[in-house]
């Protein structure tokens, strides 16, 4: 009689998980941001293998963008952040820190945070890249505002959020202008990208000015 076991099959879920957040910013357009599912790594190669994608981009977002990076990056976007000392989660449970945007059922782009350490423990870094066909049609203004106001409400001892911006990217600056971001300063020639040598422009968000801006928008008449 054998007494071999049989190998556990995993089983994935076969749909996406539910967003976190559901924006209806204009007639007949629904945005979502949700979970990744490791189906969509076919979505995340088609739509991030660009190069303007990636000139705005540290270097470990590669160009050409394979379906063996979306594959790698999905391992890390699925897996749960805990650090219940400095960032402790409203619910007192790990979270996800990046995210797909999803337009009209479409993977779009992604948003994520990077948490620092250290004397800057009460930080996160903001990051997020969109597909080149939706740029300039106010996507990425309405998914970070109200991606700024779900991370404040889901980790209350976090105090600051900060982005990092080449100085050639006037489109992200001004996004992160428009939802309340302050430029702090300009780490001069930060950025080595190929063989050209850029400025990294730093912006900066912190709590108390978000408060003070929703309250402001609802004392309006």
């Amino acid at each position: 009689m054998s007494t071999s076991q049989k190998t556990p099959v995993l089983r994935l879920p076969s749909t996406p998980p539910p967003p976190i957040l559901t924006l209806t910013p204009k007639t007949h357009t629904t945005i979502e941001i949700r979970p990744f599912h490791i189906f969509d790594a076919r979505p995340v190669a088609r739509i991030a293998n660009r190069p303007r994608i990636a000139s705005c981009m540290r270097n470990t977002f590669p160009y050409p963008y394979t379906s063996k990076d979306a594959n790698h990056w999905l391992l890390i976007a699925t897996r749960s952040y805990s650090d219940p000392e400095t960032k402790p989660t409203k619910s007192g449970k790990p979270l996800l820190l990046d995210y797909a945007i999803i337009v009209n059922g479409v993977l779009v782009g992604d948003i994520g945070l990077k948490p620092l350490w250290d004397v800057e423990s009460d930080t996160f870094e903001i990051g997020y890249w969109l597909g080149e066909e939706f740029w300039g049609v106010g996507i990425m203004t309405a998914v970070l505002k109200e991606f700024i106001a779900w991370v404040w409400e889901q980790f209350p001892t976090v105090r600051r959020l900060e982005a990092m911006v080449f100085d050639f990217n006037e489109g992200s600056k001004k996004v992160l202008s428009r939802v309340g971001f302050v430029q702090e300063g300009v780490k001069r020639e930060a950025v080595r990208k190929g063989d050209k040598i850029h400025d990294m422009v730093v912006f900066g968000l912190l709590r108390r000015e978000w408060t003070t801006q929703v309250l402001s928008v609802s004392a309006e008449p």
